[in-house]
């Protein structure tokens, strides 16, 4: 654990932004008329508590109280010996330190009668069997339309830590030597880099043979890099995560059509704009003219930011939504391609315009 990269930094996260943010929840959980909110937190699933109140946990799981009024309180497995480190990486007044984080809600549940809660049907049997124990009073409500409502919403701190990692990512894959032969000394080659420059998580994926397997593995050990392959970066910072995925070619066809296709996603990133849906704006864009005779298998995935996990998948060309997007929501795109039959695949931050 890397205290000095996980400390909150007021200048890049402030009380003010994590103010707003609480009030913009707590003004969505009255029109629901709910009592109180629970967000579950844990090393996979950190999102919601993060964006609250800014703190990343490892890998121990906590629950986060959210009042219909005041401030909320976060009840931890962590031992007291991390209070006061936990207060170094969070806007938290009140934290409880418990093996029982469950009773230690549920006595706080007192009087309540209905309570939200993200991801009910993931929430730990344990936890909840505690909370239904100790408040047998309480309705638990399955609250992810009304927190994703909410969510989606992104302001001025939460997308510059975004654009911060997309740099770290950026900078990272800038690593990549087109001539590397071993997927396993490249995948380790740039996730050092993205750490040594503050990234608080780098998950690299390698597709070593695009012309064989599209497919993105992890690769632990020597593995040989064909003429074409691909890297994928995917980046925390501050609890902003981010994914850039980027193809290689060292023989000339190949370098000319991943230009192509780096050119064509640089124009895709910059069109998209509220008001449409995400599949007919990217449908739109690969049918274009000018692209048509050279972009086919067209695939693609839409990811952001819904609930307690940093990035999952919202939008897809298997399954196209049809909900206009909301200005100033944030996805991640990640797209294969085949371009003058060389195949590619690219993935990019998205910020909705107007």
């Amino acid at each position: 654990m890397r205290r000095g990269l996980m400390g909150w930094d007021e200048a890049e996260l402030p009380k003010s932004a994590l103010s707003a943010r609480l009030e913009r929840l707590q003004a969505a959980m009255a029109r629901e008329n709910l009592d109180a909110l629970l967000l579950y937190t844990n090393l996979v699933r950190p999102a919601a508590v993060c964006w609250l109140t800014g703190f990343t946990p490892y890998w121990i799981e906590s629950l986060l109280l959210v009042p219909a009024k005041g401030t909320p309180m976060l009840a931890t497995a962590l031992s007291k010996r991390v209070a006061d480190w936990i207060r170094t990486t969070a806007w938290l007044d009140e934290i409880v330190n418990t093996p029982r984080p469950g009773t230690a809600i549920g006595q706080r549940l007192a009087g309540c009668k209905r309570v939200g809660v993200l991801e009910l049907d993931a929430l730990p049997a344990a936890l909840n069997d505690d909370i239904v124990a100790t408040a047998p009073k309480v309705e638990l409500i399955d609250a992810d339309s009304m927190f994703a409502s909410v969510r989606r919403h992104i302001d001025d701190a939460e997308r510059k830590l975004i654009e911060k990692a997309d740099a770290l990512a950026l900078a990272a894959l800038d690593q990549v030597d087109v001539a590397a032969t071993d997927a396993g000394a490249l995948a380790g080659l740039v996730e050092k880099h993205a750490r040594l420059a503050g990234a608080e998580e780098a998950y690299i994926a390698i597709a070593p043979d695009l012309d064989l397997d599209r497919r993105l593995i992890q690769v632990s050990g020597p593995a040989p890099l064909a003429r074409r392959f691909a890297v994928r970066a995917s980046i925390a910072y501050k609890g902003a995560w981010v994914r850039r995925t980027k193809s290689f070619a060292r023989d000339p066809q190949g370098a000319r059509a991943m230009a192509s296709a780096d050119a064509w996603l640089a124009e895709v990133r910059s069109s998209i704009f509220a008001g449409l849906p995400f599949g007919s704006q990217i449908a739109a864009s690969l049918t274009l003219p000018r692209s048509a005779d050279h972009l086919l298998r067209r695939s693609w995935i839409a990811e952001s930011c819904k609930g307690s996990y940093p990035l999952e998948v919202v939008d897809s060309s298997r399954s196209p939504g049809k909900d206009a997007l909301p200005f100033g929501s944030f996805f991640v795109l990640s797209i294969e391609l085949t371009v003058d039959d060389v195949p590619w695949l690219g993935a990019a931050p998205i910020f909705v315009g107007q």
